[in-house]
């Protein structure tokens, strides 16, 4: 749902939005679940463009705004009517409700409503970040966050929920590092310098620093010295918030005192104002304590709260709930999204009977998806009368009529198996229906060999309809795409997406 477009901005939130959706859904993020989502796009006109700043909403659909000047946080003002809004889409649309703020710059939430903003640099990287807190139930893994839970978090290396994800299941360790400094800053660099000071006991051999900036777009908007000496800096070419790091993998930091100084240059016209934003300083062990060049390794990596609590995360920096420039998700995270989306739905999504012709509908996944990932796929049993018909394991339509002596009661399971699943506890990758299929069968078929089936339970939720995604073009003056069974409001505008 758009917030800050005004009625001649229609075209510009659909299309703002399908370019969000292709990145979340048709890059590396999420695009794995991709059938199991329907995406919808709502236009609800706003009388301002744009949101607000400094706590003041603007006359918007639903008040997005920021409460002050630095880039970060994006509140909803009126969520009851997002709330009924959602509703009118339709039964199933409101599972995961997102407001999208008509502003080209870096902001969001997380919590009942994503929110996130149509920037091009920056949208995405907040949306897909914040999703993945809803879709996967899950806390931070950055350092200096307050609330760290579920799949991608733990207190003590011997009770994390991850271990049968561990690269080296032989050696339980923690990865050995210290942060030396974090802080969310938000300092108006146009009032000074602002220096970072910290002490090393020269005992690591390896460090990171990363600094985000907004207002930096170009090559004199910053100067950067770590104890005098200057650091190399690029400016990316964007006034939005943006996250530059340095590292040196030869040697850790000396003994002693050191200062990072930060000092803004060039113009300061612009309303995006040179802000320093947050700040890291690690020290890392060798590769030897501390697995830093395998992007991919499984351990217990050390995180630290808001308020210094110790605790742990899977993986050092390729995870986007942690680093949130990356478009990708560690394999704990991507197994729990699996859980989390497979309690809400069935992969059974019909089960046609006609005469002595049997069809099963499943979710396109496995071999049953356009483009078949590796190693993914369903595995199907029919059981007539509580013993398997093996000439029928993994056939998606049957004809009851070629099984002699059958009875009219049948039921169908699907197991569904990935590489990004290694345990399910919940049993949510299988699903069963049964069903009746009352033909009188030829006498001269052959008995096909059965065996006894051991029964099992799964919870049947309502399946949402799966839909591929096609780019919606949408016409420059407002219209109304009609959904069924959806009553539609006649004031909005809907658009489905996927």
């Amino acid at each position: 749902m758009g917030d800050g477009y005004q009625a001649s901005e229609e075209a510009l939130f659909f299309k703002d939005i399908q370019r969000l959706t292709d990145d979340m859904f048709t890059g590396d993020t999420f695009t794995q679940y991709l059938p199991l989502f329907n995406v919808w796009a709502v236009h609800v006109p706003s009388v301002d463009s744009g949101i607000g700043v400094g706590g003041k909403p603007r006359n918007t659909a639903f008040e997005l705004y920021r409460d002050g000047t630095e880039l970060r946080g994006v509140y909803p003002n009126k969520k009851q009517y997002a709330r009924d809004v959602c509703k009118t889409v339709g039964e199933f649309a409101c599972d995961f409700p997102s407001l999208i703020g008509n502003d080209a710059f870096y902001g969001g939430l997380g919590g009942e409503f994503v929110v996130a903003t149509s920037s091009v640099t920056s949208g995405t990287v907040v949306l897909r970040h914040e999703m993945g807190h809803n879709f996967g139930r899950v806390g931070e893994e950055y350092d200096g966050g307050q609330v760290y839970r579920g799949a991608n978090a733990a207190t003590s290396i011997n009770v994390a929920p991850w271990t049968h994800w561990l690269t080296n299941p032989d050696v339980i360790r923690e990865e050995k590092a210290v942060q030396r400094f974090q802080k969310h800053i938000w300092y108006d660099l146009q009032k000074g310098s602002y220096q970072i000071k910290f002490t090393s006991n020269g005992a690591f051999k390896r460090w990171f620093i990363q600094l985000s900036v907004s207002g930096a777009d170009t090559n004199d908007a910053l100067s950067i010295t770590l104890d005098g000496e200057p650091l190399a800096w690029t400016t990316k070419g964007t006034k939005d918030r943006t996250f530059y790091s340095w590292r040196s993998s030869d040697a850790g930091f000396p003994a002693g005192d050191h200062v990072l100084n930060i000092t803004a240059g060039g113009s300061f016209d612009s309303p995006i104002i040179k802000q320093l934003c947050s700040a890291v300083i690690f020290e890392y062990a060798g590769e030897d304590e501390f697995k830093l060049d395998d992007n991919n390794h499984i351990g217990f990596y050390p995180t630290w709260d808001i308020n210094k609590r110790l605790l742990y995360r899977p993986d050092n920096e390729k995870c986007l709930m942690r680093n949130m420039t990356s478009p990708q998700f560690c394999t704990p995270c991507q197994e729990n999204m699996w859980l989390q989306f497979l309690t809400r739905i069935s992969f059974i999504e019909d089960l046609v009977v006609t005469g002595k012709d049997v069809a099963l509908k499943l979710i396109p996944l496995g071999q049953l998806r356009p483009n078949p990932i590796p190693n993914e796929r369903y595995s199907v049993q029919w059981f007539n009368n509580g013993n398997e018909v093996k000439t029928f394991r993994d056939q998606f339509s049957i004809d009851v009529s070629t099984v002699s002596g059958a009875t009219k009661q049948w039921t169908v399971k699907v197991n569904f198996t990935t590489p990004t699943i290694r345990v399910d506890s919940k049993g949510v990758t299988r699903a069963e229906r049964s069903f009746n299929a009352d033909y009188t069968t030829p006498t001269s078929t052959l008995t096909p060999t059965t065996t006894a089936a051991t029964p099992t339970t799964t919870k049947a939720t309502p399946s949402p309809t799966t839909a591929t995604p096609v780019p919606t073009t949408v016409p420059p003056a407002p219209i109304m795409v009609t959904l069924t069974p959806t009553t539609i409001k006649a004031q909005y505008a809907y658009v489905e997406l996927l």
